[in-house]
């Protein structure tokens, strides 16, 4: 066989091969996904496996049918199909996209030599801390930790000299607990290799970039790996807790990681999903039971899962409230859920019916959800929304001394203003709001008053526009009254209900984002939102949510942390869900 022959028969083959794996990927697809689908319910290290025994395949399967091709079988190919002409133009352009991707692939790992190169060594101290953590999660090989200013969060990196990279700024701004706890992860990480388990999935993605089912795998196997290395660094901090708000706080500063895909970092996966998993761990089928057929697996999961939602859990709960007298609908089931938050009460606005209350009429502190009611003033009073306002000493915090990332001296239109005050809760912009009013701030006090005078509020107390004020108070009943006339408002609507936005600030467009991390998350239809946070208040949050075509209003205050008050949130969304079917 002339040296030509060969080229174009290997040409052939794999054109061939690439072409099958079209049918051939989408029947690995569908068998993973079942797959997941029976192992919902078990542990992240089988969806792991199902997701990298697919890939694999994916990879094996067109190799195995160019191996397979023969000269004889090429040319019948050949006579049958006028595509047999077009192989070289196709494995050209097949062999262009994985060079591209390849490439990729050489930039990121680039970045990770540049990366290792530009760190320092951490502080002997917290080295000593990752030392022990490693001792902990039995790792025989050493683990270095070094400091790089300008990462996103901390990240594992190598396989046979490991180490970890931790921005330097996180000693300062978290506290040590929290930071073992992201350090735990990360050596989770390292224990199981999955740099070089990423490095090889990498390769794969780009040597079969055109196939959906590839990344679709490939990104489902890469959230698997974050919840694998939770559950090992939870098993071994005793602690799922401590994990959960370490991975919220990361998830809160102000950081745009850079990090390349092959890098496993503590960052990754549904941050919401993976918070929700450590405060509330799913039954998990044993290990003989996901040897059994198919239909067995299902059978058994589905026992499991309702045997447990039939459990009442032992912590404290709300109690879904009895409808009204007089409602038309009969009334909702008796539900008893563990929430964190002090305060709570969950209303179908369409109805009216209270349908969780706890302790919902006791009288505490708001915070910012105060922001929803100055928001409502400002815009009944009809102002011009383009009007300049500048911030000045008169609206900094002298109570809290709060962070702000408005500075004295900047200008903004008022509806720049209306913005950051709703969506990041700045305070500097709503002390603007109120000092801006007509009549000044005297002017918008005796507006407030007027307008908690006309929603019928009896137990609220407004004093100042921000809600840092602990005189700042209400109840959980009487602020989902505010929030439900904050939903009429379709500039409140319009504002809260969006992840992020670009508003003008000192002429140049500045990203400002919700704090409400829920809001565009994926199961989720939220219309109107506010969260607020102080000392006296803890971690509160108002919203008005769809469930299914119905409205819904949900409030909480006083919880723990932050990531407590996700979990309540997502515990009400779920058991409204259940109800609606």
């Amino acid at each position: 066989m002339s040296l030509d022959a060969a080229i174009d028969l290997v040409i052939g083959a794999w054109g061939w091969a690439l072409l099958h794996f079209l049918w051939q990927g989408a029947v690995i697809g569908a068998l993973a996904a079942l797959l997941l689908a029976l192992l919902r319910g078990s542990s992240a290290r089988w969806r792991y496996g199902v997701c990298a025994l697919s890939l694999a395949l994916c990879l094996v399967l067109p190799l195995a049918q160019c191996l397979n091709i023969t000269p004889s079988d090429t040319d019948f190919i050949g006579e049958l199909s006028p595509l047999a002409a077009q192989m070289p133009a196709l494995v050209g352009a097949w062999a262009l996209g994985a060079s591209l991707m390849l490439g990729r692939l050489a930039l990121g790992l680039a970045w990770v030599a540049r990366a290792r190169r530009r760190s320092e060594p951490a502080p002997a101290e917290w080295q000593q801390r990752l030392d022990t953590l490693a001792r902990r999660l039995g790792l025989a090989r050493r683990v270095s930790l070094r400091l790089l200013p300008d990462l996103g969060g901390p990240i594992a990196l190598g396989t046979l000299k490991p180490c970890v990279l931790l921005p330097a700024a996180l000693l300062t701004r978290l506290p040590v607990s929290l930071i073992e706890a992201l350090l735990a992860h990360e050596l989770a990480h390292v224990r199981r290799w999955d740099y070089l388990a990423n490095l090889l999935q990498s390769a794969v993605e780009a040597l079969l970039f055109f196939h959906p089912v590839v990344w679709w795998l490939s990104a489902r196997m890469r959230a698997e790996r974050e919840l694998v290395a939770d559950e090992i660094s939870a098993e071994a901090l005793g602690d799922s807790r401590r994990l959960a708000q370490a991975l919220h706080a990361l998830s809160e500063l102000d950081h745009d990681p850079m990090t390349p895909p092959l890098a496993p970092a503590a960052r990754g996966g549904d941050l919401l999903h993976r918070i929700e998993r450590l405060l509330a761990p799913r039954p998990q089928a044993t290990g003989w039971k996901l040897a059994l057929p198919a239909l067995l697996v299902a059978a058994t999961s589905f026992v499991v899962q309702a045997k447990s939602k039939d459990t009442p859990p032992p912590e404290p709960t709300a109690q879904v409230a009895q409808a009204a007298p007089g409602a038309d609908a009969p009334p909702a089931q008796q539900l008893k859920l563990p929430v964190n938050a002090k305060h709570v009460v969950v209303i179908d606005d369409a109805t009216g019916k209270v349908l969780m209350a706890r302790d919902a009429d006791a009288v505490v502190p708001i915070a910012s959800l105060t922001k929803l009611l100055t928001a409502m003033v400002v815009l009944d009073a009809k102002l011009d929304p383009n009007e300049k306002l500048r911030i000045t000493s008169d609206d900094v915090d002298t109570l809290k001394h709060s962070r702000s990332r408005v500075r004295v001296g900047t200008q903004m239109s008022r509806q720049a203003a209306l913005e950051m005050a709703l969506m990041e809760s700045e305070n500097r912009a709503a002390a603007a709001l109120a000092r801006t009013f007509p009549g000044g701030e005297a002017g918008f006090t005796k507006a407030m008053q007027a307008k908690i005078h006309a929603l019928g509020l009896k137990r609220t107390a407004i004093s100042d526009p921000t809600g840092l004020s602990p005189a700042n108070t209400s109840t959980a009943t009487e602020m989902a009254r505010v929030t439900a006339a904050a939903a009429r408002y379709d500039e409140i609507e319009r504002i809260t209900s969006v992840k992020k936005a670009k508003v003008p600030v000192d002429g140049k467009p500045r990203e400002i984002r919700n704090t409400n991390r829920l809001v565009g998350a994926k199961g989720w239809n939220i219309r109107v939102s506010k969260t607020g946070y102080t000392e006296e208040a803890g971690r509160c949050l108002a919203m008005r949510i769809l469930n299914g075509k119905r409205p819904v209003t949900v409030v909480l205050l006083d919880a723990d942390g932050s990531a407590q008050r996700l979990r309540d949130a997502a515990m009400i969304r779920k058991s409204l869900a259940k109800q609606a079917l």
